[in-house]
């Protein structure tokens, strides 16, 4: 029986999400549709980390490692890393996103002190850019923005000096707009 699926892709340098419907018309062989486009496509695994495939006769030896939804895949030389989700994972996503829009309040997790911060007020960040530093338990704990923005308030200062740069659970660290 064919088994169809959709999968949302974003393939780094590419500003839209791609949606690849998959159907498996026998075992290895596929039928993929990206962007109105079909192809038949012959997939086998060779090892752990190498693939190949036969694209409407075309042959491609690619490596992919796999980290969750993240990949990175090389064809032929050229490296792309490239984001799969099923509709499910792609819905949560967008929920998660949507909600981390506007004025973010960044709040201490843990007790500690903040012992460096690589942001200033006006400093623009990228979504995962690490902001500061809060050491807690002799361990570095990097404090990451939750979305691309500018940094409008900081709240603490940084010190080598635990005394001087204590936070405690819920502390307001930094905003993020």
């Amino acid at each position: 029986m064919p088994v169809k699926r959709d999968y949302y892709v974003t393939v780094e340098g590419r500003e839209e999400e791609i949606k690849v419907d998959l159907e498996e018309k026998e075992p290895f062989l596929y039928e993929v549709e990206i962007d109105d486009q079909k192809y038949n496509v012959d997939f086998a695994q060779i090892n752990e980390v190498v693939y190949s495939l036969i694209i409407d006769g075309k042959s491609y030896a690619i490596e992919i490692s796999e980290n969750g939804n993240n990949f990175e895949v090389i064809v032929d030389g050229d490296n792309y890393k490239v984001e799969v989700l099923d509709e499910m994972k792609r819905f949560m996503k967008m929920r998660a996103s949507a909600a981390l829009e506007g004025r973010q309040v960044i709040e201490a997790q843990m007790p500690g002190y903040i012992w460096k911060r690589l942001k200033d007020v006006g400093d623009e960040v990228e979504e995962g850019e690490t902001v500061m530093i809060l050491v807690a338990m002799k361990m570095e704990n990097e404090i990451k923005s939750p979305k691309k923005g500018v940094i409008t308030e900081i709240f603490v200062e940084a010190s080598e000096d635990p005394n001087e740069s204590t936070v405690a659970i819920g502390d307001k660290l930094f905003i993020v707009e």
